[in-house]
């Protein structure tokens, strides 16, 4: 009885253990998958993009190389899926690969502390692997600033987004998914955001991310300041540069109280992105805050998902 029970429900249960095991054991960076895939995609990007090539080439190239490693690596994972023994099993491994969150919050908490402790040249350095923007001027609340919106945004990515995608269309479109975040990731780090080069990734991942990105906004909208958080997302959130970081960000701002956006620094150029919000500046103490309130909504949807589950079994 209990074997069939296992077998019948082996997906459900490999899911939720992919989420346990990201939860309570996760992959240090020194030997994650993601560090090998980054420094390969970042080679690939410096040998094929050329500046001073014209707009159309920057787009060939963009698809050209995205396209490449997609396929290489997903025909891979598809034939691994297709003869292994147990592929529920191996498509909760590729989920546990593809999930980033809980080094994310420490990391995070440890930023927070060091400033907290005026240890802003340590708190720099340590923030810097999380953002493509240059840190090296930020303030005290810069580097808070920086480092919340840096939060929110990589968890929402990394791991609301991708359970989604895996939920609605199989573990091959999160990998698919999360490997277009790697290469943008990658590419980033040297390339100016206004390019063209980035621009076809950005409006595939745009297009991708619509709707999670909007339920993880209107989640945390219901769980506090609701009222707040729809004024922000009309004011703010609709003209913001992409909007479904806009909207996250707004709900975010104003569930904490606090600015968030505001001009950063690429590359040696300044980017005059626009503030949400006219409260305070954030303080490292906002940071524990804003964790809670992301894990309130994977507590929820968590729970949404297993109802679901245990109402197609009835």
């Amino acid at each position: 009885m209990l074997s069939n029970i296992v077998q019948n429900h082996l997906d459900f249960i490999a899911f939720i253990l992919a989420l346990l095991a990201e939860r309570f054991l996760p992959l240090i960076s020194w030997y994650h998958p993601n560090t090998a895939l980054n420094a390969v995609f970042s080679a690939i990007g410096k040998r094929i993009y050329k500046s001073k090539e014209p707009k159309s080439y920057q787009y060939l190239a963009a698809i050209l190389a995205s396209t490449l490693i997609l396929s290489v690596i997903l025909i891979i994972v598809v034939l691994l899926l297709e003869f292994a023994f147990y592929p529920e099993l191996l498509a909760g491994l590729i989920l546990y690969l593809c999930l980033e969150s809980k080094g994310i919050d420490k990391k995070a908490l440890r930023i927070a502390k060091l400033t907290k402790q005026n240890q802003k040249s340590t708190a720099r350095e340590l923030l810097k692997p999380l953002l493509a923007r240059e840190v090296n001027r930020l303030s005290s609340p810069g580097i808070i600033k920086a480092l919340i919106e840096s939060l929110i945004l990589r968890t929402a990515r990394y791991y609301f987004v991708v359970i989604f995608i895996f939920l609605a269309f199989g573990p091959i479109a999160a990998l698919a998914y999360r490997l277009l975040t790697l290469i943008q990731q990658a590419w980033r780090s040297d390339i100016s955001p206004n390019s063209y080069f980035l621009k076809p990734l950005k409006t595939l991942l745009f297009i991708i991310e619509y709707i999670p990105m909007r339920l993880l906004a209107l989640t945390i909208a219901a769980s506090r300041a609701s009222k707040q958080s729809m004024h922000y997302i009309k004011h703010y959130g609709r003209h913001f540069y992409q909007t479904n970081t806009g909207w996250l960000l707004s709900t975010c701002s104003a569930s904490l109280g606090v600015q968030l956006g505001g001009p950063a620094v690429y590359l040696g150029t300044r980017f005059n992105k626009m503030r949400i919000g006219t409260d305070r500046l954030p303080t490292p103490e906002d940071v524990p805050v804003i964790i809670n309130r992301l894990n309130q909504a994977r507590v929820f949807w968590l729970l949404v998902i297993v109802s679901i589950e245990i109402l197609k079994v009835i």
